[in-house]
């Protein structure tokens, strides 16, 4: 006789959907906490591959709450890709590089890489302290990122970290005294940080000397929010009403001059097609922005809706349109990456500062270390259905 519960409720009809409830309960929790794994901020480190003496390099992996990955690697303490989320949960890649190891050391684009010791261009020299100090040049008698080979081609040792708010890795790297003709011993260290709920990767690098010496450091990753193809139909806009009035050699006259009127007037967004069209015979934009106080620089891809806002305590942006890129670099998916195929915005001081005395000055010394900070924050908002059209 089947015993009754409550009114007219038997025991075996009231069994039947609770078991189907614990059923479903033990499906659904393992499916739930490995998506919760999925998804949780963390650090992954793997062998990326090895050098041509046999070094070995590693890949770090960070990922956040949001789903963001961001991978760096120990090779030139370089940004080797930032996947964003799309509307359908997929990955979208965001910079321009190669998927594998030999494809940063064969190139000469310095794919995400930290830059040095200077950024952008000397004349062959340093001056520190009323002193000249003869630099490696190239063919054009200009010391250009540092000298060859730099801070982009050194194998930086890299410290994996955890907090509560972020997760990231500090690379450090030591340039000897002398190196490429710079004095004193620089020692760098260069820490990346992932919000943990956050679309934003922040960077803050560091330089101490052993004595007076000259630094700039920034980094030199390309981006296409587009996930590939021309960055044409990228609009951008900077907060900068003056540039860096440049020589023949691209080594700069002393003059800040007004960008209104000029291929690099970012002031009101516009699209990088626009400006590299009225670039002329330079096909292309490869200048030094100067940026007002607390200015950002704003770039976004109208047909997918993604953003990226830099905001950074330096005193100049450098805007290049991947002038050089002509097809003989890959992807990470393989494809070639064509001219004007990512762009690079590169908070720093201003070429050849050292010897022009009203630019920032980008004096080391010893107990007077040099700090650079850049935030790139990514964001979304609705596709432009005119995006194609480059306006």
């Amino acid at each position: 006789m089947a015993y009754r519960l409550f009114v007219g409720i038997s025991a075996p009809s009231l069994l039947v959907p609770v078991i189907l409830l614990l059923a479903a309960v033990l499906v659904t929790v393992p499916d739930a906490l490995h998506a919760g794994r999925a998804r949780a901020a963390r650090v992954e480190t793997e062998t990326f591959g090895r050098l041509p003496d046999g070094r070995p390099v590693s890949r770090h992996r960070l990922t956040n709450k949001r789903g963001m990955v961001v991978e760096l690697t120990d090779y030139g303490a370089a940004i080797a890709s930032i996947g964003i989320r799309d509307r359908h949960g997929g990955l979208v890649e965001t910079v321009v590089s190669p998927r594998e190891l030999q494809g940063f050391v064969s190139s000469k684009r310095r794919f995400g890489a930290i830059v040095g010791r200077y950024a952008g261009r000397l004349r062959g020299a340093a001056l520190v302290d009323g002193v000249r100090h003869e630099l490696s040049t190239n063919a054009s008698g200009v010391t250009l990122h540092g000298g060859d080979p730099g801070f982009d081609r050194a194998l930086w040792r890299a410290r994996p970290f955890e907090t509560p708010d972020s997760v990231g890795v500090v690379f450090t790297h030591i340039s000897p005294d002398g190196d490429q003709g710079f004095p004193g011993e620089l020692r760098v260290a260069a820490r990346y940080v992932l919000a943990r709920n956050a679309n934003a990767l922040t960077l803050n690098i560091e330089a101490n000397s052993s004595r007076p010496t000259v630094a700039n450091l920034t980094n030199h990753v390309y981006f296409n929010l587009a996930g590939g193809g021309s960055i044409a139909c990228h609009r951008l806009q900077v907060d900068a009403d003056r540039r860096v009035e440049l020589d023949d050699r691209k080594l700069p006259t002393g003059r800040l001059i007004p960008t209104g009127g000029a291929a690099s007037d970012f002031r009101a967004a516009r699209s990088l097609g626009a400006a590299i069209q009225s670039s002329g015979a330079a096909a292309g934009i490869d200048e030094m922005l100067v940026l007002q106080p607390a200015g950002k620089a704003v770039l976004s891809d109208p047909a997918s809706g993604r953003s990226l806002t830099i905001s950074t305590n330096q005193p100049g942006l450098q805007v290049f349109t991947g002038n050089a890129f002509d097809g003989s670099d890959r992807d990470r998916l393989g494809r070639a990456v064509e001219k004007h195929g990512g762009v690079a915005l590169e908070p720093g001081h201003f070429p050849d500062s050292p010897w022009i005395a009203q630019f920032p000055p980008t004096r080391v010394a010893p107990g007077r270390p040099l700090r650079w900070h850049t935030r790139w924050a990514f964001g979304s908002g609705p596709r432009l259905a005119a995006a194609n059209k480059c306006e």
